[in-house]
């Protein structure tokens, strides 16, 4: 029903507009990507533009090896529209500088698979989400499923690359997530070509990033849980998977903005699985706190706030010990 929904609003726009989170990921812009090709299917009369606030340096080098990096804008304003499509994303606030130019009159669609916002705007009139999935391209997948449309070789090795990326080569899933798979492998996406494209060896910067972090840590226990936190000046998702890698059950990593702060945080399935704690759950609510916004996954969130790190640190321990119920106790 809720397909038929967005295929109606599709076919009746001529002015599309497509836009995902800012620091749009891999997931994100080969969503969007395929998405549009969706629509020139459906309403080859649509005008439609895929525009974004920033895009990510792994995602940009993904679409410059799959020749497609022009199809793609990056600005803080969007063309006029009668309909706009947010994808891997529902809450506006985490549009960056195109969240205040989304027209509160103009229908909206929503394709993600993040939990629900409290801010999800009003004027979405379809919501096609799916928190289960691993990623969005995991979504669209099965909406092009759902209306028998065969994606070509390009689109199915698209979403094949936004499902590994966001499950980090299948680390976590679903059983839906390998017959997904499967179905992108039968329309010609190659598994071995995705990987390949996918394989980024670390940058210099970013590899002293990670090592700055684990140098600047600071480790706590909360009952049988090891926290580490940290601060660097880029990379800091990144550095809280370091951290998380070398043994930290959750790993927060600051990074003091011009304005503000952004807090990344990660955790292990281990500590997700057995604590039930949802990350992007427990950063929406300290953005809404600290007057910023956060989200995010089960396992990996962020946070942006007006505020410096050492503040944001301090509150994200202090609602961790208040969630686990345990004291917070520093390791020397």
């Amino acid at each position: 029903m809720k397909i038929m929904s967005m295929l109606k609003l599709i076919k009746q726009a001529k002015n599309i507009i497509i836009t995902s989170h800012q620091n749009s990921d891999i997931d994100a812009v080969l969503s969007c990507y395929v998405m549009k090709r969706l629509i020139d299917k459906v309403n080859p009369y649509a005008e439609v533009d895929i525009v974004t606030s920033k895009i990510n340096m792994p995602a940009k080098k993904v679409l410059e090896k799959l020749n497609i990096l022009s199809t793609i804008k990056e600005a803080d304003y969007v063309p006029e529209y009668d309909l706009c499509i947010f994808i891997d994303v529902n809450n506006p606030l985490h549009l960056g500088p195109l969240g205040d130019k989304i027209r509160p009159d103009k229908p909206i669609i929503i394709i993600d698979h993040h939990k629900p916002s409290v801010n999800m705007p009003l004027n979405a009139l379809v919501s096609i989400i799916d928190d289960q999935a691993v990623a969005t391209a995991e979504v669209v997948c099965d909406i092009i499923q759902e209306i028998c449309v065969k994606p070509s070789k390009e689109e199915a090795l698209c979403l094949l690359l936004g499902i590994l990326s966001d499950s980090r080569r299948l680390l976590i899933g679903t059983v839906k997530t390998s017959r997904d798979i499967a179905f992108l492998l039968s329309c010609g996406a190659s598994l071995s070509e995705a990987v390949s494209i996918l394989y980024m060896p670390l940058s210099y910067s970013e590899k002293i990033a990670r090592l700055k972090a684990s140098q600047r840590a600071t480790i706590f226990s909360l009952g049988q849980w090891i926290i580490a936190i940290s601060n660097v000046g880029s990379y800091e998702a990144s550095a809280a998977r370091a951290l998380v890698d070398l043994g930290a059950d959750i790993a927060a990593v600051c990074n003091d903005l011009d304005e503000g702060s952004r807090l990344c945080v990660r955790a292990s399935e281990e500590f997700i699985r057995t604590t039930n704690i949802h990350l992007g759950e427990e950063l929406e609510k300290m953005g809404l706190i600290m007057s910023g916004s956060g989200g995010g996954h089960a396992s990996a969130a962020c946070v942006s706030v007006p505020r410096q790190c050492n503040d944001v640190l301090k509150g994200f321990l202090e609602m961790m010990s208040n969630r686990l119920k345990q004291p917070l106790k520093k390791i020397d």
